[in-house]
């Protein structure tokens, strides 16, 4: 028995030289499984990763294993530079000096007069660029019409020009739309056309011309021509300066590649991008000296990741499932399940590039999920999802992602699987899971509309093909492992199975017993958290070996008769610890499982069958006897299954020995019984605790008290009924 706290785990070997062969041996298979798993995704290295050229298609994944950078051409410097000069708006500035000469023009040409009303010599005044007509000299050298035109032409110019006005032929010489003006100390952008021009200029003056006929417009417009300098005008000096740190501004690096980013995939076309960042890669790894074959170094890193992701489930099998440590054959097949999905995902990933949902990280939580628990399975599926999306190849496909939401999908929705239908849950929980996964990783990546769907529907794929692989594995892992699941029980448990009918035909008292065991020790078992159908499956098959002399077990004798009453006590032991034996081998015949097999032994654990031994010593009249004669031969239960059952065979046999079993003898018998197996110490190999045995013993109370509850008395039938001749009442 184990202290009420918790269950004792299963002792391990030490650190004997027996032990630490032991612990290798299970080790060695994490080795094993992470050596695989290099070999299969090995690390990129130099020459191979190959340079392809731009259009061809790469035939295989490239994931940069160090951090490089690409660095740029000086012609590709060169063009990026002149690029980014011309992208430079040009410089323009305002120009007091042209706005002055304008007005100095100007004044210069009205102050010159003469003592006739002729108008003076023009080509002698600084406006000589004036080809004024004859009408428009004759019209302004009036006093008057001059002192008009000077005040309009004076006012216009002093107005017009002060905002800025540019030459049309420098801004149409500029191609691009916006540039840069300069006024005293603001700098401003402003959109090309927004800058006025001389013919702005024009425009304006003809609606500022005074009035005097067409004449005085004519002459209006021609000395406002004449007398037009640009007050916005380039400055070449400065443009140039701009455009010349912007050309020598230019990065160096045109790519800079984190480790672990994906260059290419396998299968893809090779842009000019991806071929520029192959020869990065190439010349990175020649200037580290990295090119080249495979060395310890290229070897260990890798596979001391491997074993490192892998270490923490060994660990936790170790810890927590020392039954599955002990057994080699089951590591073993967890190793080979491991590396069997490592292979498989390296083909699927091949055969589909970029689809991580295909690959097959479920069908392996579904087996672990059957053959042992869903939470076995869920830190199976965990690992496995790591430890592929942590491999080169893989690491930009959302492998870990899908995988592991694949992985505890079917972990979490196995359980346990007793109809076939369920295993329609299963696929319903797995296909629900890829369908929000492509939604979550489609939308967070900017995938298409029909990326996600194509992302949905191969997650649904993946659903229903790997929980039918893991349904046509599960028989060949059951094989492997020798571990029964509950759908080995349930075949088992038919009634129609050939062992199962001989008892019911040859023994029918050993089977009706074995019914009610089954449901005693089933509803004891659901009730401490043990497995109530291996027990049931166990009822079944407790007695098979009764088979061979049905008549010497009491509850296929028939009232009175009792074959012992002519045997001496010692053959009479013999004959009932043989059915341990012969159950033993009927078990073999029909290839029982382990697990129900060893019902067969543990249920009588080492009892001493009380009986025989009593009428032994009666009859030895004082004289010694061997007790080892009269004793089953073990071993005692190792389950908490098989040590229910023991209980509950001693409990029912007692119970049914009660002449009346009201509710209160039935407690007193079952009582007694399970103290006198816990003072023989039969349960101490148990993995119970004493709380574990207060419910069964209430559980077998409550069931039993039901199984033989007190009948009334039914009433006889009426004479009245009676004197009714056969067939005259009813149809």
């Amino acid at each position: 028995m184990e202290d009420a706290r918790e269950r004792r785990p299963h002792r391990l070997p030490g650190w004997s030289p027996r032990g630490v062969r032991f612990h290798l041996a299970r080790w060695l298979l994490l080795a094993a499984v992470a050596a695989i798993t290099c070999v299969v995704f090995p690390a990129p290295r130099g020459p191979a990763s190959p340079v392809y050229d731009a259009g061809e298609v790469a035939r295989q994944t490239i994931i940069a294993p160090i951090p490089f950078v690409v660095r740029k051409s000086d012609d590709e410097i060169a063009r990026e530079g002149e690029a980014r000069a011309l992208a430079v708006p040009p410089v323009y500035r305002f120009s007091p000096s042209g706005y002055a000469a304008a007005l100095d023009a100007a004044r210069d040409f009205f102050s010159n007069r003469t003592p006739s009303t002729l108008v003076p010599d023009l080509n002698a005044t600084p406006a000589a660029r004036l080809n004024l007509a004859d009408d428009e000299r004759a019209w302004i050298a009036d006093p008057v019409h001059r002192r008009i035109m000077r005040d309009a032409v004076l006012a216009f110019l002093s107005r017009s020009l002060l905002p800025g006005v540019a030459d049309v032929g420098a801004l149409r010489a500029e191609h691009r739309d916006r540039v840069t003006l300069i006024r005293a100390d603001s700098e401003r952008a402003v959109p090309r056309d927004s800058v006025r021009t001389f013919g702005d200029l024009m425009t304006a003056a003809d609606r500022a011309a005074p009035a005097g006929g067409p004449v005085a417009e004519r002459t209006f417009r021609h000395l406002v021509a004449g007398f037009f300098y640009p007050t916005i005008v380039p400055d070449a000096d400065l443009t140039e300066r701009r455009r010349e740190r912007f050309r020598t501004g230019v990065d160096s690096i045109k790519f800079a590649v984190p480790a672990g980013e994906r260059i290419v995939g396998a299968r893809e076309l090779v842009s000019t991008e991806v071929r520029d960042k192959l020869l990065g890669l190439r010349d990175a790894l020649r200037r580290r000296g990295t090119a080249g074959a495979f060395t310890a170094t290229t070897l260990a890193g890798p596979f001391l990741y491997d074993a490192m992701v892998l270490a923490p489930f060994w660990l936790l099998v170790l810890l927590y499932r020392r039954e599955t440590y002990r057994s080699i054959r089951e590591m073993a097949f967890l190793a080979g399940l491991f590396a069997l999905i490592v292979l498989l995902t390296h083909g699927i990933a091949d055969l589909f590039p970029g689809r991580p949902e295909l690959l097959p990280l479920p069908a392996a939580a579904i087996l672990i999920a059957m053959l042992y628990d869903g939470r076995l399975a869920l830190a199976a599926a965990s690992t496995l999802a790591i430890l592929i999306g942590g491999q080169w190849a893989l690491k930009s496909n959302d492998t870990l992602f899908f995988g592991l939401i694949g992985g505890v999908a079917a972990a979490a929705s196995v359980r346990v699987i007793r109809r076939r239908r369920r295993l329609y849950v299963t696929i319903a929980v797995m296909a629900t899971a890829f369908v929000l996964g492509a939604l979550a990783v489609g939308l967070s990546s900017g995938w298409t509309q029909a990326a996600i769907v194509s992302s949905a529907l191969a997650g649904i794929v993946a659903a229903i093909g790997t929980a039918a692989v893991g349904m046509l594995m599960l028989p060949l892992a059951e094989s492997l492992t020798r571990v029964t699941t509950d759908l080995t029980l349930l075949e088992l448990a038919d009634p129609a199975r050939p062992l199962l009918r001989r008892l019911a035909l040859e023994a029918p008292g050993t089977w009706a017993h074995s019914i009610a065991m089954a449901n005693l020790c089933e509803s004891a078992c659901n009730a401490i958290g043990a497995n109530g159908l291996l027990a049931r499956v166990g009822c079944y098959y407790h007695d098979v070996g009764k088979l061979l002399g049905p008549r010497f077990f009491v509850e296929n004798q028939a009232r009175g008769v009792n074959p012992h009453d002519d045997l001496p006590p010692e053959e009479s032991a013999a004959i009932i610890r043989a059915h341990v034996e012969q159950g033993l081998r009927l078990a073999d015949e029909h290839r029982l499982p382990p697990t129900v097999r060893a019902f067969i032994p543990e249920h009588h654990g080492t009892n001493e069958i009380r009986a025989f031994l009593v009428r032994a010593r009666a009859r030895a009249a004082g004289l010694p006897i061997d007790p080892a004669l009269f004793r089953y031969p073990g071993p005692r239960p190792q389950s908490a299954e098989t040590a229910v059952v023991m209980l509950a065979d001693s409990a029912e046999a007692a119970v049914r020995a009660i002449e009346h079993p009201t509710a209160d003898a039935v407690r007193i018998a079952v009582g007694d019984v399970v103290a006198q197996r816990l003072a023989s110490g039969q349960l101490d190999s148990a993995p119970l605790t004493l709380r574990d045995v207060d419910r069964v013993k209430e559980e077998f109370i409550r069931v039993i008290a039901g199984m033989y509850h007190a009948r009334g008395e039914y009433p006889r039938p009426s004479t009245e009924f009676a004197a009714v001749p056969s067939g005259a009442v009813g149809g």
